[in-house]
């Protein structure tokens, strides 16, 4: 029975959400809605941008983009919370550049106002913000010239409340493989998620850069909570409490994904924590929520995202272990043949998006293949904060570094390498164990999965 049980937690159930993904991605290729003009004249708009030891040439960057987009100028502001020191903030005032026309304005929340952290900052540019639509976006994130106004029309010809973005990734490091694999992997998942979900009438989560707000439903919640790690998750549950929509634009929003070990480590390790957190405090409001019940499973889905990772990590130290004792090949299974032919599936999708999107062969199959090393890697600290997260332990929130915002692979996570390197030679020793007593399919799964807490441990720092 208990075989039974390990098989089903490494085999079906992390099936089950790849091919939950793979259906939505599929349907989105169905999705061909598209939006009229519908208006006579362009609302006042607030773009809130939350920033913290962010470049100046990135944030001018970003200046100068939403300068370029399609709106009037008199009708927008530009609304930049930082939460960095005094004296930073000083060179940010007399270095950033507004366009002509353009009105941004700087803000620093001071140590007595500095309430939470990403979340907290969203709400305080939202109290100072006086646009009819609100858009929240990253620093390093970048629109098409007609993408607001794109989304702004997708927005008022539905019955939604807000409305997202299309996540495309993107890296100023053309020598990552990793960056390849996430611009891919980020490119599946945004469709799935998006104009897969919508195409079957489903709602979506707000996104933290690039969701396009009505102004009256964020001042029905409130705004954002600033206790919480995950604004996009902890938002959107509520306003599923409250039967409010949100919609998919299929209008893209460039996002800057992360090229090293390191960046990739916080920003997943971030968000395991922020889920964990979003579902130990908004399930009653997604459970007692407007929205059909149709709808509240498939936001359940997607808020046990990491769950997977979680489970095949937990079980498979209890095979490796249990496998010394009891005997036989625990994993030798049909469910290990359907696991092959989903995981196959999968892989030979990405492939082909990651060739779609100008990578060769090569490039596409070490990307997919470093980016699934290290998820299997940092499984172990995934597991940690999305317990955390889950319950009420003390919280960090550390800003994904990008870019040339790059930080030193410090001590502290130096011993971050050795719980890796500790994993694959605890499941390598594992692994030959079982072959040496003939165990193969127990056996190959162990070595399989240690390898890639080995790979990650020889190959982290080549990205740094």
């Amino acid at each position: 029975m208990i075989t039974l049980v390990l098989q089903v937690l490494l085999f079906v159930y992390p099936s089950f959400f790849v091919l939950y993904q793979i259906f939505l991605y599929e349907l989105s290729k169905t999705n061909k809605s598209k939006s009229v003009n519908t208006y006579n004249s362009l609302p006042t708009l607030s773009i809130i941008v939350p920033t913290k030891g962010e470049s100046i040439d990135v944030i001018q960057g970003l200046i100068n983009n939403l300068n370029d987009l399609e709106w009037e100028k008199s009708r927008m502001e530009v609304i930049i919370v930082s939460d960095d020191d005094e004296g930073y903030f000083k060179r940010l005032k007399s270095e950033l550049k507004a366009p002509k026309g353009l009105n941004v304005k700087l803000y620093r929340r001071r140590e007595d106002e500095r309430l939470g952290y990403k979340s907290g900052a969203l709400l305080y540019g939202f109290k100072k913000s006086n646009g009819q639509l609100i858009l929240t976006i990253d620093v390093d994130s970048r629109l098409d010239r007609d993408a607001l106004v794109k989304a702004y029309n997708k927005l008022i010809s539905s019955k939604c409340s807000a409305i997202t973005f299309e996540w495309n990734g993107y890296s100023e490091n053309k020598y990552s493989t990793l960056a390849k694999g996430l611009i891919a992997s980020t490119l599946f998942a945004s469709k799935a998620l998006f104009s897969g979900k919508e195409s079957v009438g489903l709602s979506v989560f707000p996104v933290g850069s690039g969701t396009l707000f009505k102004r009256e439903v964020l001042e029905k919640l409130g705004g954002w909570d600033y206790r919480m790690i995950q604004d996009d998750l902890e938002i959107g549950s509520r306003m599923a409490y409250i039967g409010e929509e949100v919609c998919a634009s299929n209008v893209p929003i460039y996002i800057e994904v992360p090229d090293n070990f390191y960046s990739f480590f916080v920003q997943q390790t971030r968000w395991a924590l922020g889920t964990g957190e979003v579902l130990r405090n908004r399930l009653k409001y997604i459970l007692k929520g407007k929205v059909s019940v149709f709808k509240k499973l498939d936001m359940l889905i997607h808020l046990f995202q990491y769950t997977p990772i979680i489970t095949v990590f937990m079980s498979a130290i209890i095979v490796n272990i249990l496998s010394l004792f009891i005997g036989g090949d625990i994993l030798r299974s049909f469910l290990f043949l359907f696991w092959l032919m989903v995981l196959g599936t999968y892989g030979f999708l990405l492939y082909k998006l990651a060739i779609k999107l100008g990578f060769s062969p090569l490039q596409s199959l070490f990307g997919i293949g470093r980016l699934t090393a290290f998820t299997v890697a940092i499984s172990p600290f995934i597991t940690i904060n999305f317990f955390k997260g889950l319950l009420k332990s003390k919280k960090t929130y550390i800003v994904t570094p990008k870019g040339k915002n790059k930080v030193s692979f410090n001590k502290k996570y130096r011993y971050t390498i050795v719980i890796i390197m500790f994993f694959g030679v605890f499941f390598l020793i594992g692994g030959i164990i079982n072959i040496l007593h003939s165990y193969y399919v127990t056996g190959l799964w162990l070595l399989y999965y240690s390898s890639a807490f080995i790979y990650t441990t020889l190959t982290f720092n080549r990205e740094l």
